[in-house]
């Protein structure tokens, strides 16, 4: 064999290859479009799906959120009432007791309730726990926290 069959014989065998080549590129090239274009109906469904779990949840979440904000403005608008309620009984205060210092001069008018909230404010200045004070003078704890309460005002007012 002469060189020159060789290199003709090379030649042929590289176009064919390369036609080759190029004929798989062109294939390939035709199914990934194809699969580019065309959506996967199973993996469309589960999508779907998927979409419509978030939806929901998300109405939920949101219907939650309306409840609790209906709640809380139930709260804000107690809390408001009570507030009041607890203003008019501070302002009322200063007129329904009497100062420490003119204790002796109102028990000729007054039925011993004086002497015991004066016991309630001195027990707890002395740091009795509002309950052992119930105990003691047979008083609710939520009069003596009342109590205290007033004092308390009637104190930082003067």
């Amino acid at each position: 064999m002469n060189l020159e069959l060789m290199l003709g014989i090379q030649i042929v065998a590289d176009v064919i290859l390369c036609i080759a080549i190029v004929f798989l590129l062109v294939i390939v090239t035709k199914e990934i479009k194809k699969r580019n274009s065309g959506v996967d109906p199973a993996a469309l469904d589960e999508f779907k799906s998927l979409i419509e779990e978030s939806r929901r949840s998300a109405d939920y979440l949101l219907q939650t959120l309306d409840e609790g904000r209906r709640s809380l403005k139930e709260v804000a608008y107690a809390l408001d009432e009570k507030e009041k309620r607890l203003k008019l009984v501070t302002e009322d205060s200063p007129g329904n007791f009497p100062k420490m210092s003119s204790y002796e001069s109102m028990t000729d008018n007054n039925d011993g309730r004086w002497k015991e909230y004066e016991q309630v404010i001195t027990m707890a200045e002395r740091g009795v726990e509002t309950k052992d004070i119930a105990h003691a003078l047979n008083i609710t704890e939520g009069e003596i926290n009342l109590i205290i309460g007033l004092n308390r005002k009637k104190n930082e007012n003067s």
